[in-house]
């Protein structure tokens, strides 16, 4: 029978409670207390901070690597003197305005566009606008962009031999807007551009828009019309080509013939294994 001076209870609420029992109560009250929400969230945080800390601090997420593109006048050397010196930087921290206000104070540049690819590459991306073309009007030489931009007749520090010659185009005389009203020959001035063959052209006779000449070193290029513009300047790229792997000197090429251009090769290197 129990003792009504036994230490070991005491009354609450009415009802005899062992002591042994009411420690055991409060000790696991005590151990949940541990994992409070407050708890979880702070190991949510620590968890968090330790892998943006890895992010930001890892080798896997610092520049090593500079992607260039666009630039055909002004060397990637130039571009990259702009930027200081990004290689070994965040990626996550780098930024990239002041890099896009640098490059384009470059000569010739007109737009740029940096652009940070994760985890470690910069892109940068340049649209340029330089002296391309010359024609002759009035015993002066005008001077015209890659852009088909009338530049006037000043040019500037820059080498005369890289310029092609534009003849019998009807020439707008108004410096800073397209040199013709012919849209079909600004088309074409900027899509033969895109093509290796250009830094070897010599002339382009846009006179007569139904037969435009193309004069490439020594070879005659009878071009026609300025339909079809892709597809024949695509057709002259394989030509020329298939006769630089074998070795074949070529004359003259119509292309003004639908599907099936005509080639002229030199009797010195004919060969008949020339399919075109």
């Amino acid at each position: 029978m129990q003792n009504s001076n036994d230490d070991r209870y005491f009354k609450k609420d009415g009802r005899t409670v062992n002591k042994n029992y009411i420690a055991k109560k409060h000790s696991k009250e005590k151990d949940k207390k541990l994992f409070s929400k407050w708890f979880v969230i702070f190991l949510i945080f620590l968890t968090l901070a330790s892998i943006v800390y890895s992010i930001y601090s890892h080798a896997y997420m610092k520049i090593s690597e500079i992607y260039i593109s666009g630039n055909n006048i002004t060397s990637d050397a130039e571009i990259i003197a702009q930027l200081g010196n990004p290689i070994g930087e965040n990626i996550l921290l780098y930024k990239t305005d002041m890099d896009e206000s640098n490059i384009s104070k470059l000569p010739y540049i007109d737009k740029v566009s940096v652009k940070k690819v994760f985890p470690n590459l910069l892109s940068i991306n340049v649209d340029e606008d330089y002296p391309t073309f010359f024609q002759n009007s009035d015993e002066k030489k005008y001077y015209i962009s890659n852009k088909g931009i009338l530049l006037g007749e000043d040019l500037n520090d820059f080498d005369e031999s890289l310029l092609k010659e534009i003849q019998g185009a009807n020439l707008k005389k108004a410096v800073g807007e397209n040199f013709t009203g012919s849209e079909a020959s600004l088309n074409f001035i900027k899509a033969i551009q895109v093509f290796s063959y250009f830094n070897e052209v010599k002339q382009l006779n846009l006179e007569n828009k139904a037969d435009i000449g193309i004069m490439i070193n020594d070879i005659d290029v009878k071009f026609g019309d300025l339909n079809d513009i892709d597809y024949k300047l695509k057709i002259l790229d394989n030509i020329l080509n298939d006769a630089r792997e074998k070795s074949i000197t070529i004359t003259s090429i119509d292309l003004d013939n639908g599907e099936n251009p005509i080639v002229n090769v030199s009797p010195d290197s004919y060969s008949e294994n020339l399919n075109y």
